[in-house]
């Protein structure tokens, strides 16, 4: 219902392709969010920011610098070869779209995780007491509503599985959310102006360079930790989801 109260708002065709569904698609990922907090409160009787990071408050330091961080890489394997291989032709776009690419990207990218390494894990996590069993079943229930073709899809289990990893390791959403704007952000320009055809990988290539840009920046974020403590002390009884 939500999808076609913001299909006719909006005035997009919910058949067409490109920017305008992938807009929408995000809006509507977006809008889903207070439903799901009042769906929460009414079920658990624990308070809503457990879902965000369990055993500390949101830390806007680790998503700022991992935010950056994220951004860095992407712009280094991304943009320096495209601009070294010569100006690509650009398609006309709308200042509003361009506008909406940057900022929905930020709100969707929470509004996935919180759903998916929140919710999801977390309650899988008290259901199973295990960890890897919690992380695996998120991500392919995040694969599965994707509903991408079969190399797309592993590559978004693959995905949620690395933002699984980087949730629990973490304890909190910031990390995830943070590379998952980023992540989005040039999905979402790199299709509004013309320089890609989908959000999801067409290729062997593609997919390989798609898992590329996420292992890099968990490896700096995990460097970085451990070097200077950005997640601080955790107590070990409670990393299980």
């Amino acid at each position: 219902m939500i999808s076609i109260a913001v299909f006719k708002i909006t005035g997009a065709n919910p058949n067409a392709g490109g920017i305008e569904k992938v807009i929408v698609s995000a809006t509507t990922m977006i809008a889903l969010i207070p439903g799901i907090y009042i769906g929460f409160k009414l079920v658990y009787k624990i308070p809503f920011s457990t879902q965000i990071a369990p055993v500390r408050k949101w830390n806007w330091s680790i998503y700022i610098k991992v935010y950056i961080i994220t951004l860095i890489v992407y712009g280094a394997l991304q943009l320096i070869p495209l601009l070294a291989s010569g100006m690509p032709s650009i398609t006309n776009t709308s200042i509003a779209v361009l506008i909406l690419c940057l900022i929905l990207p930020i709100f969707q990218g929470f509004a996935e995780e919180y759903l998916c390494r929140g919710l999801l894990m977390q309650t899988f996590g008290s259901w199973f007491k295990i960890p890897i069993v919690a992380i695996v079943l998120q991500a392919a229930i995040f694969s599965i509503v994707h509903n991408y073709a079969i190399l797309a899809a592993i590559g978004v289990f693959c995905v949620g599985l690395l933002y699984g990893l980087i949730t629990w390791y973490g304890q909190g959403l910031e990390s995830a959310s943070a590379m998952h704007a980023v992540n989005n952000t040039f999905s979402f320009l790199a299709l509004g102006i013309g320089l890609q055809q989908t959000v999801s990988p067409n290729s062997a290539i593609d997919f390989v360079m798609n898992l590329v840009f996420l292992v890099i920046p968990i490896i700096i974020v995990f460097a970085l930790d451990k070097k200077f403590n950005w997640f601080g002390e955790i107590p070990e009884n409670t990393q299980n989801v």
